[in-house]
C-alpha cells in the first residue's frame, strides 16, 4: 500500500491537501502497528483427554459412574514464554442430563477445578463463576480436573436401556491481575485476552444389553406323610425375578440338582436317601423346566424365554412329587440346589 501527495501551487487548498495526505500517512502507521502486535497475542492452550467412555455391566449398575478429566493448561502473551495471572477464575456449563435413548436421560453432577479456582470435592452450579482466587501454577503451567458423575440407579431391579448417554461440560476459565477484578467471561464466550480460554469435555456412558438374576424363592413342599412311596401328588411353587434392558430377549434355565439320575432328586441331610421331584414351566405341569438346548444360547426349548421390559419381571416355577414314584424312608428333612443360569 502506498500514499502519494504531490505539491501543486501554495495555496490554501495546497496545504488542507497537504494536511490531510499527512493525516491518512498516521492513520495507516497506527493500523500497521496495531495489525503487528496483535498477531504476536498467543492464547491459553489446553492439553488433556477431552473425550472418555464408562461401559455398564451388571456388576458396577449400583455404583457411581464417574469419569474424569485431567490436563494442564499453558498460556503466553506477546511471545513464546508461559506466563499466569495473580488470580484465577472458572466454571463449567452443562445440563445436568445426558443424551437419551427411548426416553431415558441419565443425571449427572459436575466437579471441577482450574489452577486453584473451583472445587475437588463440591457440586458445581452450572455457568457460574468461581474466583478470583489466587492460581496456582507450576513452571507457569495451570493443572485443571473436572469430574463428571452418574449416581447409581436409583432401583437396584432397573437396567437403563441399551444406548450411549453422553453428557457434555464446557469448561471456561479466565485470570485477571487484581484481587477486585471480577471474573470476565461471558455465558457465551471463553472471556477476553490472552490470559482465558476454554475446552468441551464429553462423557460417553455405554449401557449394553444386561440382564440380572435379582432372587429366587424357596421351593418348599412341605412335609410328606408317605412311607416308602407317594400316594399323591405333592406340588410347590417359588419364583426367580430378573431384569433385562427394555426389548433384550433372554432365556432362564434350571439345572438338574445335584442328585439328578433321571430325575432331579432332594437327598436326606444325612442319610443315602432320596425324594424324586420335577421343575416345570407351567401349572399343569406339562413342560419341563430344564438346560435342554444348552445355556450359552437364549432360545432353547429346555429354558423360559423372555423379553427384557427395563424392570424386574418375576416367573414362577411349578415343583411337583409325582403320585407313586419310590422316596426315601428316613424321616428327616431333604435338600437339594438347581443352578438358575440367564442368558442373553
Amino acid at each position: 500500500m502506498s500514499i502519494i501527495c504531490t505539491n501543486y501551487q501554495v495555496t490554501m487548498k495546497n496545504i488542507i491537501s497537504t494536511n490531510l495526505c499527512k493525516f491518512l500517512i498516521i492513520s495507516f502507521f497506527i493500523l500497521f502497528i496495531s495489525l503487528f502486535f496483535n498477531k504476536a497475542h498467543a492464547t491459553c492452550i489446553p492439553v488433556g483427554t477431552t473425550t472418555t467412555t464408562h461401559t455398564y455391566n451388571a456388576t458396577n449398575l449400583d455404583s457411581p459412574a464417574k469419569i474424569t478429566f485431567t490436563g494442564t493448561i499453558t498460556c503466553t502473551e506477546g511471545s513464546s514464554s508461559k506466563k499466569v495471572e495473580k488470580y484465577m477464575c472458572m466454571k463449567t456449563i452443562f445440563t445436568g442430563t445426558t443424551t437419551a435413548n427411548s426416553s431415558t436421560s441419565l443425571p449427572y453432577t459436575v466437579i471441577a477445578s482450574v489452577g486453584g479456582a473451583g472445587s475437588t470435592s463440591t457440586n458445581q452450579t452450572s455457568n457460574t463463576w468461581y474466583g478470583p482466587v489466587t492460581t496456582v501454577a507450576n513452571n507457569n503451567v495451570i493443572d485443571y480436573s473436572v469430574t463428571v458423575t452418574v449416581p447409581k440407579r436409583s432401583s437396584s431391579t432397573n437396567i437403563y436401556p441399551v444406548g450411549t448417554y453422553t453428557a457434555a461440560v464446557n469448561l471456561y476459565w479466565d485470570m485477571q491481575g487484581a484481587s477486585a477484578n471480577q471474573c470476565e467471561g461471558t455465558s457465551s464466550s471463553t472471556g477476553s485476552g490472552w490470559d482465558s480460554g476454554g475446552t468441551t469435555l464429553t462423557a460417553n456412558y455405554v449401557v449394553p444389553k444386561i440382564c440380572q438374576l435379582n432372587s429366587t424363592d424357596v421351593i418348599n413342599f412341605g412335609s410328606i406323610s408317605d412311607i416308602g412311596s407317594t400316594k399323591n401328588n405333592y406340588n410347590a411353587s417359588g419364583a426367580i425375578s430378573t431384569t433385562c434392558n427394555n426389548a433384550t430377549n433372554y432365556t432362564i434355565y434350571l439345572g438338574n440338582g445335584n442328585n439328578y439320575s433321571s430325575s432331579r432328586r432332594m437327598k436326606h441331610s444325612t442319610a443315602t436317601e432320596y425324594i424324586p421331584y420335577q421343575l416345570y414351566k407351567d401349572s399343569n405341569f406339562s413342560n419341563l423346566w430344564s438346560e435342554t438346548g444348552g445355556t450359552t444360547s437364549t432360545g432353547g426349548s429346555g429354558g423360559l424365554s423372555l423379553t427384557g421390559i427395563g424392570s424386574a419381571q418375576s416367573s414362577t416355577v411349578y415343583g411337583k412329587i409325582a403320585s407313586g414314584i419310590t422316596i426315601g424312608s428316613t424321616p428327616g428333612d431333604y435338600t437339594d440346589s438347581v443352578i438358575v443360569t440367564v442368558t442373553y
